[in-house]
């Protein structure tokens, strides 16, 4: 199946894609008492507990931190979220492979655009935050928000096809991707600048893209500044690349899954 196979397949099934997304976003605080103010209350709280321990103890001297983390952790959020989700959505979705109508990429699409739903609830955080707390005018976030939420769902999805494919036949990947999020989390420019690490090891930043989209929130939420051009083009063409090779690699072993969840 080609990528323009895919899609016409995703466009055709897009009703059913709908109702997994509300369904999914519905279980997720089903029993709660306060539902989906979790939503905005999660980003709220590791603020402040990151706020206390980057801000207070150990001092990162960066003015309006509470802001700065906010504007770099919103996103991170939707990633790490739905790469978390997305790793184990075929083998969790194992009653569908091969055995309904249901086709099988949409297992992995819904983690993606139900943490993409809750990641365009708490941004709306930042638009005031940045007004009070940093005396920003997010107007250029009008702007190129739609151009870094597009990137960034192309980079998380084609990860998430990566990751959820090989997890069908290495299960072990699920536990690598765990740590991989820990990792990547502290080694992008979330509660630092990207001048902080020191020069030897500054490449893991340089050339990092999940840290150029990052950058491009920080631009315009922050810094109040158009996003720099390299950082977003080289964003958006691994974000592309990724999906294009994510995708390809998951049609290829497809026909497999059924033998192995």
């Amino acid at each position: 199946m080609s990528f323009s196979d895919s899609l016409r397949t995703i466009v055709r099934f897009r009703w059913l894609l709908y109702e997994l997304v509300v369904r999914d976003l519905t279980l997720r605080y089903r029993g709660s008492v306060l539902g989906f103010a979790w939503t905005l209350l999660n980003p709220v709280l590791f603020m402040a507990i990151y706020t206390l321990v980057f801000s207070v103890y150990l001092k990162i001297g960066i003015p309006h931190f509470p802001l700065y983390l906010l504007a770099g952790m919103i996103p991170w959020m939707w990633f790490s979220g739905a790469i978390g989700q997305g790793v184990t959505s075929i083998v969790d979705g194992r009653a569908y492979v091969g055995k309904t109508l249901l086709p099988t990429e949409l297992l992995i699409i819904v983690p993606v655009l139900s943490n993409g739903v809750n990641f365009l609830i708490t941004i709306v955080l930042l638009f005031p935050v940045s007004i009070v707390v940093g005396g920003v005018n997010p107007i250029w976030a009008l702007l190129f928000l739609p151009l870094l939420a597009a990137i960034q769902f192309c980079m998380t999805l084609g990860i998430a096809f990566l990751v959820a494919t090989w997890n069908v036949f290495f299960r072990d990947t699920q536990q690598l991707v765990g740590y991989a999020l820990m990792a990547f989390m502290f080694l992008t420019p979330l509660f630092y600048e990207a001048s902080t690490p020191p020069a030897s090891l500054r490449f893991i930043v340089t050339y990092s893209p999940l840290a150029a989209l990052i950058s491009g929130y920080q631009h315009v939420f922050y810094y109040g500044t158009l996003p720099d051009w390299k950082h977003l083009l080289f964003a958006a063409g691994f974000g592309v690349g990724i999906l294009a090779i994510g995708l390809a690699n998951f049609n290829r072993n497809r026909d497999a899954f059924g033998e192995y969840v």
